[in-house]
């Protein structure tokens, strides 16, 4: 069969995805180095080549196009739609042993940890002297606790939960065991590699959820 005929539209449309990745790559370079409040939206059109009044074009203002680094950062690709709507998630969610569920959870925290570390560092530290900031961080907070709950749910259903355990600490301890802050600790600072920080992860949601195995 032949190759479909690239038409203008897929042209321009393609177009627009490239400027898109390229403007984001420039206000993750910037944001990081100078921090969210000193980047201005002129110096991002100049470091991604592109004319300022594009970029207001596409994203409206900073803040948003803040919101949307994280968020393409946080699902790993340009597509609409949160986490759970992503392959890698719904493979994990299917899982039907608990070990290996909470395995996969670990390598997907670990992927999202490797690329949205360094820009939730940005934004957690312009929270605290922006307050529309403040809000799309606590929004960021929320959609994490919110997608985490559901291995949590997934776990209790299965009734893999340690005794005594509920569906909510379940999450709980997800929620603040899996973070960008806590990899960026150990990546970063301490120099661990990703594939040491998936497991010991792993290991640690394990022993802190599951029934522990007879014999």
């Amino acid at each position: 069969m032949d190759a479909p005929v690239k038409t203008p539209f897929s042209r321009r449309a393609r177009k627009a995805l490239e400027t898109r990745r390229c403007v984001l790559d420039a206000a993750e370079a910037l944001f990081t180095r100078d921090g969210y409040a000193a980047t201005t939206m002129t110096a991002i059109a100049d470091q991604a080549d592109v004319a300022v009044q594009t970029l207001y074009a596409i994203f409206g203002n900073k803040r948003a196009l803040l919101t949307e680094l994280i968020d393409a950062r946080v699902v790993g690709d340009d597509h609409a739609g949160s986490l759970p709507d992503r392959e890698a998630w719904q493979a994990m969610e299917g899982e039907t042993d608990s070990r290996r569920q909470i395995a996969l959870f670990a390598a997907i925290a670990t992927r999202i940890g490797s690329r949205s570390a360094a820009i939730n560092e940005v934004l957690a530290a312009a929270a605290g002297a922006d307050a529309e900031i403040a809000a799309v961080y606590e929004q960021q907070r929320q959609y994490r606790y919110r997608d985490e709950r559901r291995l949590a749910r997934s776990l209790a259903r299965k009734g893999a939960l340690r005794a005594g355990l509920s569906e909510t600490q379940a999450a709980d301890i997800i929620w603040a065991i899996a973070t960008t802050h806590t990899y960026r600790a150990l990546v970063g600072d301490r120099q661990w590699t990703a594939d040491q920080y998936e497991h010991w992860l792993a290991d640690l949601l394990a022993r802190a959820l599951l029934i522990e195995r007879s014999g």
